[in-house]
């Protein structure tokens, strides 16, 4: 899973799988933009700003599930991190 986690994610499509808001849940579009908080997805042609902390989402259809509460950093520190599996 660390490969994943250390990857940039900006123009990968992302999937929520699971959130604390279900008006999040089951939302699709392509990742835009993060910051250390949130990731900003392109859905349908709007922006929607998905609160990292809430969310459990995949990327590009992979079967891993990433827990947003997980990677609450800087895309740039996030990509140099060293996860534990």
């Amino acid at each position: 899973m660390t490969g994943i986690l250390n990857m940039p994610w900006i123009g990968r499509d992302l999937e929520v799988v699971k959130s604390f808001d279900p008006t999040y849940h089951g939302r699709r579009g392509i990742i835009v933009e993060e910051t250390q908080r949130t990731l900003i997805i392109s859905e349908n042609g709007r922006n929607i700003c998905l609160p990292k902390q809430e969310i459990d989402f995949r990327l590009d259809c992979d079967d891993i599930i990433i827990k947003g509460s997980f990677v609450l950093q800087r895309s740039e520190d996030r990509i140099h991190r060293k996860y534990r599996s």
